[in-house]
């Protein structure tokens, strides 16, 4: 019998009968061929593999020796005679962890029925991405934990991924050096079968009472790392081959999952005009800020921020430059504030920023003297509907009222801050004026 090797590409249009695939499985490896990445259709070519055994169209042979042993696998499909032979790389051991090549553990990989059925899950727009949740992300986390203690038979699976923000940034990696390597790497799995074995894990593990760890990166089609997946278990050994081989596969399915609701969320609570956070992402934002502030004692600033004379805008230039100004004003604020703070549309020409605790009264001061100043000093080019361009300035009048030394509900919050914006929108306008009780109105002009 001849051999000739081939590559993942050939094995995909020409060898396998993709046919008998999913639609969806069908659509990720037509996606992959005409990616022309070689880890998308590497990774395509595996998880086909996977399918069609499952499915039958495949059959998996006894290992050959002639072949290098376990460090190969044979499937044959039942209408040829061609025997496919898939190369495995070896793994690399070092001070107690144990560097896995992704290809090998999900070459290896003998998924059950049930098993598939859990991976599907996560393919569920309306289970891991319902909106009704508040934060779909946070919903997905928690049934990727779900989904894979049931397949890797591990303590916890935690997904932290990349860019964190609200409940996710209380998430830190159990090791900084072995998150960067699993999150830099798509072709590896990371593993420490007995935290005993090493020095600089033991402590962390016996403080979280974790005897073994996985680690593997998640990654979208296009390379970009997304985060990774953390398994944890009380028992040394606990990951074998199989589960590890489990884990890449949960990886490869957190990222399409991820990546749509990341999309659905953008779809629900992302101002279309502007592209900052609109008002419900904004309210489900402030009950967290404020929980958050009143568990630690710290204090954060609503401020309230309406565009002056924004009227004449639309009735002089037109709608569509009303539209430009907005979409300028929500990336000049999100421009200044600080990262972990939030800029949303409230409605109409009226912004709101929440300045995230801890922020300190001097702090509000000058963070929101600055958003004014900023927004007054730039000059905006719109279109008007005689097609002519114009150059426009653009101010804004704010009210600003503190948690908990104004008020201490998010209604009575709005509220104060919403008095302090009409008294800054009163003539001159262009001004900052923070919350004083009746009587004892202060107002800090520019």
């Amino acid at each position: 019998m001849k051999r000739k090797p081939i590559d993942f590409r050939e094995l995909l249009e020409r060898l396998l009968p993709l046919e008998r695939l999913r639609p969806a499985d069908r659509l990720r490896v037509q996606r992959a061929l005409v990616s022309g990445v070689a880890a998308q259709i590497e990774q395509a070519g595996l998880m086909a593999l996977h399918q069609l055994e499952q499915l039958g169209a495949i059959r998996r042979l006894p290992p050959s020796s002639a072949n290098g042993g376990e460090s190969a696998l044979r499937f044959q499909t039942p209408r040829a005679l061609d025997i496919i032979t898939l190369e495995l790389p070896p793994t690399i051991q070092r001070d107690g962890i144990e560097v896995h090549p992704r290809l090998a553990l999900v070459a290896q990989a003998r998924t059950g029925l049930d098993q598939v059925r859990r991976l599907m899950r996560l393919d569920d727009p309306l289970v891991s991405s319902d909106p009704r949740r508040g934060n779909a992300r946070v919903g997905l986390i928690d049934l990727l934990d779900e989904t894979g203690r049931e397949l890797v038979g591990a303590a916890s699976v935690r997904f932290l991924p990349r860019q964190v923000e609200g409940v996710l940034g209380e998430a830190t990696p159990f090791d900084a050096e072995l998150a960067l390597q699993a999150r830099s790497d798509p072709g590896v799995v990371i593993a420490c079968p007995d935290l005993s074995a090493c020095p600089h894990l033991e402590p962390e593990g016996a403080r979280r009472g974790v005897r073994s760890l996985a680690m593997a990166g998640v990654f979208t089609e296009g390379g970009e790392s997304l985060g990774h997946l953390e398994a944890a278990s009380a028992e040394t050994a606990a990951f074998g081959v199989n589960e590890l081989a489990m884990l890449a596969l949960l990886a490869d399915c957190c990222a399409f999952a991820w990546e749509r609701s990341s999309r659905i969320e953008k779809l629900v609570f992302i101002d279309p005009v502007t592209g900052a956070f609109n008002r419900s992402y904004f309210d489900r934002q402030m009950l967290n800020e404020m929980a958050r502030a009143e568990r630690e004692g710290a204090s954060f600033a609503l401020c309230l921020a309406d565009i002056d004379n924004f009227k004449g805008f639309n009735s002089t230039y037109g709608y569509e430059a009303g539209n430009r100004v907005l979409e300028h004003v929500a990336r000049t604020l999100q421009g200044v504030v600080r990262p972990f703070d939030t800029v949303a549309r409230w409605g109409g020409e009226e912004f709101v920023v929440l300045l995230t605790a801890p922020v300190q009264g001097d702090d509000v001061v000058t963070i929101c003297e600055r958003l004014r100043s900023v927004v007054e000093r730039q000059v905006v080019s719109v279109e008007a509907l005689d097609r002519r361009e114009h150059r426009v300035g653009v101010t804004v009048s704010m009210g600003v009222a503190l948690f908990p030394d104004d008020e201490k509900t998010p209604q009575d919050l709005f509220r104060a801050a919403n008095q302090a914006l009409l008294r800054a929108k009163l003539p001159p306008k262009n001004r900052v004026v923070y919350f004083r009780p009746p009587g004892e109105w202060q107002s800090r002009l520019r």
